[in-house]
């Protein structure tokens, strides 16, 4: 069905020039194509890889906590059409774990999109008998491999196979959702429009874990590590992992979207089409992302108990994120009921981990708890996960403490906001209106109700308690301001050199070091090879586009970068 397509056939024709030699020769190839990615799924390998993965679990997890509910409403959506299920991607065991519970429940397992570095003896062959087709990092200059791809996938939606595929692209590396790639869903799209199938059902998922078993890996590559290729070697190694509990993986179903529906609400010809549809399914996972007990304690100790806290100093943290996770009704493993317990749990386990260290006095009847520089970062990657409920919040704080006016001005506040809000667009995927103002005047209704703000001609004073609190929910954004002002600051040192993408990291790097020893940021979290990528990234687009400028436009460039910079460094150091 795939290599008989006339599209296929004709590029081939097209670009053998009536070559009869070069015609065999991309006959071949394109067979090559298709045999390299398809899947070859055999119920025996599923049925075995479900035992096998059943033991795995009982030896690395404490349970798979799975909402039952939401899988019996999601049977009967699976019916309207072709079911693409659109998970987080934090771990290899995504997949895994994904089409086991699928499995149990007994539901079509669907075809998934791996990529092709997964594709080593003996897995690969086991992957693709499981279902798994591959695809290749990039289809550039491929034409007639990117054309039997694109058949396939018509060609699975035609018979009506449930497909699973990553938005983010690849795993996350900070713990947050990574800003949507739409390659694969634009290929999605065009079948659909094609008429392929009659409607497509997309699954928003979020998986979630008390640990992640690659955090090692992943923190190295934040820092500058080079990712390590998969392999068996590094699958056999993996046996260490057996010693372990890994704590439970939380499975939470978004409400699936109907792209027929969506279709119709917003109209095919919307050239913003895919990307908002991208953009919702992101929101939508983040919707039901479960807040887990690691996630709370690192958002407080990172956030107020930096250098050191007792146990009763953090139960008090934790009630008060806890407070806010239930007025916003933020989806939650945590029983308020048993806080305590959690907190103390959560905590032995850091201990035992040596994620946290403890302190004792003479007579051990006090315990002092604090976490070393280095071991922030494991804290920050948790924190991260469920960072986007706080984010408004975290943004707002920061705008009502810079500055020194004693009244912060209700539209100064906005504007603000708003430079925040944008300056950080790729770090966070925000709500579907865009009403900033709203967002903005929620934030501030919060903070007024616990008593930290009063209105006052037009505008917003701090009283006593917002003076001493604020700083904690403002603290949860400042990695962010940090990273960015050590790249504008990199850009800024290298104007007259080479700015390639490579150069400017380890430029940053060094300066994010140099900077942490110096007293100017203060979080070591801040040097974050993913995080200085997507500044690159803003800097470049918005502010200096300068390839084709004039010299008097680079310089108004170089000079509106230069205020950037001054007004991050700012924002970083509220209070100052």
């Amino acid at each position: 069905k795939v290599l008989k397509d006339s599209r296929i056939t004709d590029l081939i024709r097209n670009q053998a020039n009536e070559n009869p030699k070069r015609l065999k020769e991309l006959k071949k190839q394109a067979e090559g194509y298709f045999d390299e990615m398809a899947a070859d799924y055999n119920m025996a390998y599923v049925e075995f890889f479900h035992l096998a993965l059943s033991w795995l679990w009982k030896k690395l997890f404490q349970g798979i906590d799975v909402n039952s509910s939401q899988l019996i409403h999601l049977r009967e959506w699976i019916k309207k059409g072709p079911t693409i299920y659109v998970p987080s991607h934090k771990s290899h065991i995504d997949y895994l774990v994904l089409n086991y519970v699928l499995y149990e429940y007994h539901m079509h397992i669907p075809r998934i999109a791996a990529g092709k570095n997964l594709l080593f003896w003996p897995m690969g062959r086991i992957f693709r008998k499981s279902g798994a087709f591959f695809i290749r990092r990039t289809f550039k200059g491929a034409k007639v491999y990117t054309a039997v791809f694109n058949r396939y996938i018509r060609a699975l939606l035609e018979e009506g196979h449930p497909i699973e595929f990553y938005i983010e692209g690849g795993r996350s590396r900070t713990g947050k959702l990574i800003i949507p790639q739409t390659g694969f869903l634009s290929i999605l799209l065009q079948a659909y429009l094609e008429g392929y199938c009659n409607d497509l059902i997309f699954v928003p998922v979020s998986i979630s874990y008390d640990r992640v078993i690659e955090e090692k890996s992943l923190l190295r590559e934040v820092e500058g590590g080079v990712k390590q290729e998969e392999s068996l070697k590094q699958f056999w190694g993996a046996r260490q992992f057996l010693k372990r509990k890994y704590g439970k993986i939380y499975i939470r179903f978004s409400r699936p979207i109907s792209l027929k529906e969506y279709i119709h609400e917003k109209g095919v010809q919307d050239k913003q089409l895919l990307e908002d549809l991208a953009l919702q399914m992101v929101r939508s996972i983040n919707k039901v992302t479960l807040v887990t007990p690691l996630s709370l304690l690192a958002t407080g100790i990172l956030s107020r108990h930096r250098r050191g806290f007792h146990l009763h100093e953090l139960t008090q943290t934790a009630e008060s994120l806890l407070e806010f996770i239930q007025r916003y009704e933020i989806p939650t493993v945590i029983d308020p009921n048993n806080l305590q317990n959690t907190v103390e749990e959560t905590l032995t386990h850091l201990v035992v981990r040596k994620v946290v260290n403890i302190l004792k006095d003479v007579d051990g009847s006090e315990t002092f708890y604090y976490v070393d520089e280095e071991n922030k970062r494991e804290l920050e990657y948790y924190k991260n996960c469920a960072i986007h409920y706080f984010i408004y919040h975290a943004l707002v704080a920061v705008c009502l403490l810079s500055g020194t006016e004693d009244i912060k001005a209700e539209e100064t506040l906005l504007t603000e906001y708003e430079f925040l809000r944008d300056t950080f667009k790729n770090e966070s995927v925000y709500g579907e209106d865009g009403d900033t103002r709203s967002e903005m005047e929620a934030a501030v209704g919060y903070f007024q109700h616990l008593g930290f703000l009063r209105r006052s001609d037009g505008g917003y004073g701090l009283t006593k308690p917002g003076f001493d609190h604020l700083p904690f929910w403002a603290a949860l954004s400042k990695t962010f301001l940090e990273s960015y002002w050590i790249a504008t600051r990199s850009f800024l040192q290298r104007k007259d050199r080479a700015r390639t993408s490579a150069d400017l990291l380890k430029n940053m790097t060094y300066l994010g070091i140099r900077f942490n020893k110096l007293g100017l940021i203060e979080h070591e979290e801040a040097i974050s090879q993913v995080t200085f990528k997507n500044a690159i990234r803003f800097i470049n687009d918005e502010i200096l586009r300068i390839r084709r400028s004039s010299k008097e436009d680079r310089e108004q460039a170089w000079e509106k970068l230069s205020r950037f910079s001054q007004k991050l460094y700012d924002l970083a150091h509220y209070g100052s």
